[in-house]
């Protein structure tokens, strides 16, 4: 062939794949926006990215994600819509099965529909046979397990995902015996399995968060709950686990049982400032000021 006719194939090659470049590079703009934690801004790219590309799995998951970030009672439920059309797209992707299932079941946790908590499981099953180390999973389908109520409900199931996570991440697995006490309000030991993950690792937030949860339940440790649900605050929040305008409340909560009004007034206030509609910070708040 010859030599300028090749140059010409080349030369056309290239000019087909740049509307593909140019799409690639919005999306990784639109990820390091994420990544930065501006996420105003990468709302704004992945919504333009999702209008023109609506089969892109990875745009829809992010924006789904960005959602997640807002400060507000509905950002679960605008979330929800764009993970789901992310595992439609991509369904054998485990990380965006297991954020649609952990995200489904906040939704049920709200809402009380059991469908969503179902359709929650069902996710994070899929995601866990894709990929049996997936943790995230494994810790979420405990969590639905043990709270279900029965017949879907299973402490059966729950303890074999405890087990499962214990074998490949001894400080997960201590924490996965924790939740299993807790269901049995084996309060005591349940602290004592907590403090064992915090010695293996002092900034692991569901830990630190459930400990807190835990002193509020028995009544004992107090100060220690309180340190720990302070440390919660300097964290950022695991997917999941309890947000930070829950545990101002638990804090509030815990300031009641010290007889410090003041400081539980002032907790109750910051959690209802991060989420209005938290109802049971607003009762706490409205019986100390009846």
């Amino acid at each position: 062939m010859h030599l300028r006719h090749r140059v010409s194939i080349v030369t056309l090659i290239l000019l087909l794949l740049l509307p593909f470049r140019a799409h690639a590079g919005a999306l990784e703009d639109a990820l390091a926006l994420y990544q930065q934690k501006r996420y105003p801004e990468a709302r704004l790219a992945l919504e333009k990215i999702t209008a023109s590309e609506p089969t892109n799995a990875a745009a829809c998951h992010y924006l789904g994600m960005t959602l997640r970030q807002r400060a507000d009672d509905r950002a679960i439920e605008d979330a929800l819509p764009w993970l789901a059309k992310a595992t439609e797209l991509a369904p054998k992707n485990a990380t965006y099965l297991t954020l649609f299932g952990i995200t489904s079941m906040q939704t049920a946790g709200k809402t009380r529909s059991v469908s969503a908590a179902t359709r929650g499981r069902d996710a994070v099953i899929r995601a866990i046979e894709f990929e049996p180390d997936n943790l995230d999973a494994r810790e979420a389908l405990l969590q639905f397990y043990v709270s279900a109520p029965w017949p879907i409900g299973s402490r059966t199931k729950a303890k074999e995902q405890a087990e499962a996570i214990a074998q490949r991440n001894p400080t997960r697995g201590l924490f996965a015996r924790v939740q299993l006490k807790t269901t049995e309000k084996k309060y005591d030991e349940a602290i004592v399995l907590c403090e064992k993950s915090l010695e293996q690792n002092p900034d692991f937030y569901p830990a630190l968060a459930e400990l807190g949860r835990l002193t509020v339940a028995s009544g004992t440790k107090l100060e220690r709950g309180l340190a720990a649900l302070r440390r919660c605050l300097q964290l950022e929040p695991t997917l999941g686990q309890a947000t930070h305008s829950l545990i101002h409340y638990r804090i509030g909560t815990l300031h009641l049982k010290l007889s410090d009004k003041t400081a539980a007034r002032a907790a109750f206030t910051a959690a209802l400032q991060l989420d209005p509609k938290l109802k049971r910070a607003a009762d706490a708040l409205a019986k100390l000021d009846s």
